[in-house]
């Protein structure tokens, strides 16, 4: 027979904990000047510019590599198709 074990502070008292972290949540807000509460909107608003940046680099730098990709396809199918006429050229001879 398999007993499933009961946590009290799991089941009986996660509500209380959540409403506990709730309230200190709350107090941290309400202790915030609006002037503090500004600084860190600024802040935010720097990171995720920076953010964007990067991730408008990080698709450049990928467009830049498809066509370094491509590009280096295409050479080595020209060689490949010169060393192949090169070959049937001195065959013929």
């Amino acid at each position: 027979m398999v007993t499933q074990e009961m946590h009290p502070k799991e089941t009986e008292n996660n509500g209380e904990e959540n409403t506990i972290e709730d309230e200190e949540m709350d107090e941290d807000y309400e202790d915030m000047t609006e002037e503090e509460f500004n600084s860190i909107n600024s802040q935010l608003d720097e990171l995720s510019s920076a953010l964007d940046d990067m991730e408008q680099k990080n698709d450049d730098i990928h467009a830049q590599l498809l066509e370094l990709l491509e590009a280096n396809r295409a050479v080595r199918k020209q060689m490949q198709e010169q060393t192949g006429t090169t070959k049937d050229s001195s065959k013929n001879e």
